[in-house]
């Protein structure tokens, strides 16, 4: 019966070590997942700011040719400081595109092109410019005739929708890692607090357990004592 006690507490012993080993595992587990889940969230936040970007530069180049436009129909110089100043952060909206974009090489070379083809239609607005104000507006309309043969804007439309496909199918892959990360993260934690609950329960059992047994060892050795009454004359 003590034999059967002893080995019964032994292996409560066990099984509480054992849980404490898979609560560690599971901690180990529920770490790695929140670093998964953060990090596809980071992506999906990243390709979200990529879009942004690009809807920006759009209505950027947008407002520049505006701007250009109203010059060459009127020929006054209010509509060249708006004008130059969108031109301006068309270049600062690339670099910001493919700085968000860098450990993408298909989009950094997308990207590339953008640039090249954003310059070359800045040159030929800039060329449109200086010839309605050295020519006149009907000189300047034939170059923008001539311009548009060119399908600079084209291009730019093309190579922008194909950056932003990219980033849509990015998105949508990162969103659904975050989401099966999250739903890994909760049930694990789950798993966390439930095994937390049972090794809880084997320590109150191993220790009732030790208290029974120390109960029962004390027992014993006052029934082993031997009497101390004293002897009669």
């Amino acid at each position: 019966m003590w034999l059967r006690r002893v080995c019964a507490g032994k292996g409560l012993i066990i099984a509480l070590l054992a849980g404490f080993l898979a609560v560690e595992s599971i901690v180990a587990a529920c770490f790695l997942s929140l670093m998964h889940f953060k990090t596809s969230n980071n992506w999906a936040a990243r390709s979200e700011q990529v879009l942004i970007e690009l809807e920006r530069m759009r209505s950027i180049v947008t407002g520049a040719e505006t701007h250009q436009r109203g010059y060459l129909i009127t020929g006054s110089d209010e509509y060249l400081p708006p004008y130059r100043e969108a031109r301006d952060m068309l270049q600062e909206q690339i670099r910001r595109i493919g700085s968000l974009t860098r450990d993408n090489s298909l989009q950094q070379d997308r990207v590339a092109y953008l640039a090249t083809q954003v310059d070359q239609r800045s040159d030929e607005m800039e060329q449109a410019i200086t010839t309605r104000r050295t020519k006149g507006l009907p000189v300047a309309k034939s170059i923008v005739t001539q311009n548009r043969q060119n399908r600079t804007m084209d291009t730019i439309h093309d190579i922008t929708g194909q950056i932003r496909d990219e980033e849509t199918r990015v998105l949508a892959r990162n969103r659904a890692d975050s989401e099966a990360w999250a739903l890994t993260t909760g049930s694990l934690a789950l798993v966390f607090f439930l095994l937390n609950a049972v090794v809880f329960t084997l320590c109150g059992v191993v220790m009732k357990l030790a208290l029974s047994n120390q109960a029962q060892a004390e027992r014993l050795v006052r029934a082993l004592r031997p009497s101390t009454t004293p002897a009669t004359q």
